[in-house]
């Protein structure tokens, strides 16, 4: 597998642009507005309505209807065909797509959010996997790590020393790494955290070194960081070969 950059920038656009094969668009989306939720609410579905309602605070009303309703708009962008009539399927271990006449377009999705912000990612007839988080300093880095990463990572994130901050940012490097795999395979968390290894040292490619459970993996998939915005960390992971990740900022979408 080799190491992909995404190109620098997000891009704002009124519309959705052509999706080619062998390329991934990722959309920032700022999930914050409440000045949006309404017009966003009109697209969702009565059973997302039901899941924003189950909500205790307002803002996390907010955020689930602004990604949600985003979501739905750019994905009707690509299938040609209204935001309040696309259906979705859950597979066999909770991953959404496409039901229905938009399965047909091939699209592939998966999103994510954290803090103020969420990040989807799109392809055409390939899996696909996104992850973002917000960094946190009261997360107990060191012992989640223990538990959950493989001897390798933790090895890893043991030669960043006693900093903070570079202990923090490859913590949520390998977070973030290690969700968007298990979404893009399908796997899900189910199958745990411990049998693959990915890269987390700050300034490093990113890269998936080994799973145990697929030795052919790290040739079959491509992984890349993706720089979402200050403290926090992003991934995507896509089915290879991937030629092009276009950033794109999902501002217009939400007006």
């Amino acid at each position: 597998m080799s190491a992909i950059k995404a190109e620098n920038g997000w891009r704002v656009l009124s519309h959705s642009p052509a999706l080619r094969e062998g390329a991934a668009h990722v959309w920032r989306i700022h999930i914050d507005r409440a000045d949006a939720v309404e017009a966003h609410w009109l697209v969702l579905s009565d059973e997302e309505r039901q899941r924003a309602n189950r909500f205790y605070r307002a803002s996390d009303r907010t955020r689930f209807v602004v990604a949600h309703g985003t979501l739905r708009r750019i994905l009707s962008a690509y299938a040609g065909m209204p935001a309040d009539a696309l259906t979705f399927c859950l597979g066999a271990h909770g991953k959404p797509s496409l039901n229905g006449v938009a399965a047909h377009a091939g699209l592939e999705f998966n999103l994510s959010h954290s803090g103020s912000l969420a990040v989807l990612a799109v392809a055409v007839s390939r899996p696909i996997g996104v992850d973002v988080e917000q960094w946190s300093e009261s997360v107990e880095h060191r012992e989640i790590a223990d538990r959950f990463f493989s001897p390798a990572e933790c090895e890893a994130l043991e030669t960043l020393g006693d900093s903070t901050a570079l202990v923090m940012e490859g913590f949520f490097a390998a977070w973030t790494r290690k969700e968007a795999y298990l979404k893009a395979t399908g796997h899900g968390i189910a199958r745990g955290l411990h049998h693959f290894d990915v890269s987390l040292t700050p300034g490093a490619p990113a890269r998936l070194l080994a799973d145990r459970l697929d030795a052919d993996a790290p040739r079959r998939w491509d992984l890349v960081a993706l720089d979402v915005a200050p403290g926090y960390s992003g991934a995507l992971v896509v089915e290879s070969p991937l030629r092009e990740v276009v950033l794109l900022d999902a501002e217009a979408a939400l007006d």
